[in-house]
């Protein structure tokens, strides 16, 4: 160790530590100590005003917008009620009503429907479809909830806004604006105007990112009306009893512990302001959740919040700029001298850390070479760099990396030597294969090949499932490790189906190239394995071992019985067991051929062939 030391010190070039520990601690030091004082006095100052600033822009600017984002239903179902007040709009002629409706709806593209109830119950509007508009003329006397809601809406005697109801019909939770009209010489009808709760979160997905992505609404304790995660989401585990999603069904692990006591500490904000807060200690972290009441839009209030990490609160610079010019000149002097030392050294250490990213993603083909530098650190660092680039692209060709992603995701204290699991084993071979390769060149054959797996690879690899080894022209695969999934025995049908598609596609280039077809068969079994890290201590593989891997084998052979079928013109012949069929969550068109021997077992297996 020492020899190598001594014998880099006699090579040539600038110490980079040296020149880092002399030139640019010395200029730093003393800029740094005699703003940091300064600077410290005065973001402790700031940080919590600027907090409580930040949170009401974000809280005023929502408010604002959802404000905006209703109006329409207010203002229509208010011009609408006008009109037929006055008489202009007679709310019996029903299909002039529609016409009317349709407008509306096309002026204020936030609203979803539009109906009018007369004292019968008869309602008439008009809701949005995606096709257009779809006119509403339906007898509701007979349905207890629009009874309810308009007698309710009568009583009111002015518009308001009710709860959020859920419509099974077109699986939406609405927001309905209703209010009272009476035409001259009439009975008195009610109006409502409806907002989806999904338009309102896609809404607030679409405020500007400087404004907060933490934005929530919530409507009474643990229900939210609006969620950027809820955009676009239709229906889910909505019911009449429960039209919002709760807390914990929003996808927001943060917003979900939003009510826990645990770790919870007051927020201290200034009195004169509306707003409340608290501090959660989450997740190894501390959030800070500021919200304020929304009212006028249901019968209790919404609240409307956002929450950061204490982390990304910024320093107010503004209040610190007197701070800053209180160094600036010393400030000066030592940028004058790190500027010109930063661009030399910072540039080698960007190119190093963007090329070990690339590694540590095992993108390593697309990584780029280290070019050389002046300090001879950083230039020993690049040709030790390049060097060991040139030994990982060899190593990578061996190496799958898909799985190799997937295990180094996995905890590695967690993750054990070997384990018993359940899994979906395929077995592939190409009929024939003696004859395809017999007569050309081996160069022909290696291409042949790296075709063939590279398409059945894809089709696996797009099911996730685990591409074990390649043996002579066949392939293993399985699903269900690393990663644990309770449909593996969809994802290898599905995989199956895939790779007929695709060696469907092959062969017709094949055939237009005057080349002959392949066909492949291909077994499938389900059943406990045992899956890890097996082979010698310097080489070792991560695969599967079993008796149920065997008969996935033993099955693809048994395809030798079925391939010629007259009655099957196929590329590809999948036989499956009754183990895999019964595993099955959807539909497949299977023929059932019954029990049959398989080579190496006692007894008969009942076999299908997909």
């Amino acid at each position: 160790m020492f020899g190598i030391r001594r014998a880099l010190r006699k090579r040539g070039g600038v110490s980079l530590t040296f020149t880092l520990a002399t030139s640019i601690s010395a200029l730093l030091l003393v800029a740094v100590l005699s703003v940091l004082f300064i600077g410290l006095w005065s973001g402790a100052k700031n940080t919590q005003e600027l907090l409580q600033q930040q949170a009401y822009m974000i809280l005023s600017t929502t408010s604002e917008k959802v404000q905006t984002h209703l109006d329409p239903a207010s203002n229509q179902v208010a011009l609408l009620g006008q009109l037929i007040a006055t008489g202009e709009l007679d709310p019996t002629r029903r299909d002039r009503l529609t016409d009317t409706f349709k407008g509306g709806l096309s002026a204020a593209p936030q609203l979803d429907s539009v109906l009018y109830f007369d004292h019968a119950y008869q309602g008439t509007g008009v809701a949005r479809s995606d096709t257009g508009f779809t006119e509403i003329k339906r007898d509701y006397s007979s349905d207890r909830k629009v009874r309810d809601g308009v007698a309710k809406g009568l009583s009111d005697g002015k518009g308001s806004w009710g709860d959020p109801i859920w419509l099974p019909l077109i699986k939406k939770t609405l927001l309905n604006y209703r209010a009272p009209v009476t035409y001259p010489g009439g009975k008195p009808g009610l109006l409502v105007a409806s907002v989806t709760v999904s338009e309102l979160s896609s809404y607030l997905g679409k405020f500007d990112p400087d404004i907060g992505s933490n934005v929530y609404i919530l409507h009474d304790r643990d229900r939210v009306l609006a969620h950027p995660n809820l955009a676009g989401l239709r229906g889910g585990n909505r019911n009449e009893d429960a039209p919002l999603p709760s807390l914990a069904e929003t996808g927001d692990p943060v917003l979900a512990a939003f009510w826990q006591t645990e770790g919870r500490f007051p927020l201290e904000i200034a009195t004169d302001s509306d707003l409340q807060g608290h501090v959660l200690r989450l997740f190894d972290d501390e959030y800070v959740f500021i919200y304020r009441d929304l009212p006028g839009f249901a019968s209790k209030p919404w609240k409307v919040g956002t929450y950061f990490r204490s982390s990304e609160v910024n320093a107010e610079f503004r209040r610190l700029l007197w701070a800053a010019l209180a160094g600036l000149a010393t400030l000066l002097v030592a940028l004058a001298g790190a500027i010109w030392l930063g661009r030399r050294i910072a540039q080698p250490v960007v190119d190093t850390a963007f090329a070990a990213s690339r590694i540590g993603q095992l993108d390593i083909s697309a990584t780029p070479k280290l070019k050389g530098s002046t300090f001879r650190e950083l230039n020993d660092q690049a040709i030790a760099f390049n060097t060991m680039l040139e030994g990982l692209k060899w190593f990578e060709t061996y190496v799958p990396k898909k799985l190799v992603r997937r295990l180094i995701s996995q905890d590695a204290d967690k993750f054990p030597t070997s384990v018993e699991r359940d899994v979906t084993v395929m077995f592939t071979d190409i009929v024939g294969y003696s004859g395809l390769s017999e007569g050309i060149a081996a160069e022909q054959v290696a291409r042949l090949l790296n075709r063939h797996f590279g398409l059945l690879a894809g089709c696996i690899e797009a099911e996730d499932g685990t591409v074990d080894k390649f043996i002579g022209d066949s392939v293993m695969a399985f699903w269900g490790a690393p990663d644990h999934y309770a449909d593996h025995a969809d994802r290898a049908v599905r995989a199956a189906q895939a790779i007929e598609r695709a060696l469907d596609e092959d062969n017709k280039a094949r055939t237009a190239a005057g080349e002959p077809a392949i066909k492949i068969r291909i077994g499938l079994h389900s059943g406990p394995v045992t899956v890890g890290n097996i082979g010698a201590p310097g080489r070792i593989n991560y695969t599967i071992i079993g008796d149920n891997v065997n008969l996935a084998q033993r099955l693809e052979q048994l395809g030798k019985q079925f391939i010629d079928d007259p009655s099957l013109k196929r590329s590809v012949t999948t036989l499956l067991t009754a183990t895999t069929a019964e595993q099955l969550t959807s539909k497949h068109d299977l023929d059932d051929l019954g029990e049959q021997t398989v080579r190496g077992r006692n007894g008969k297996i009942r076999v299908y062939r997909l």
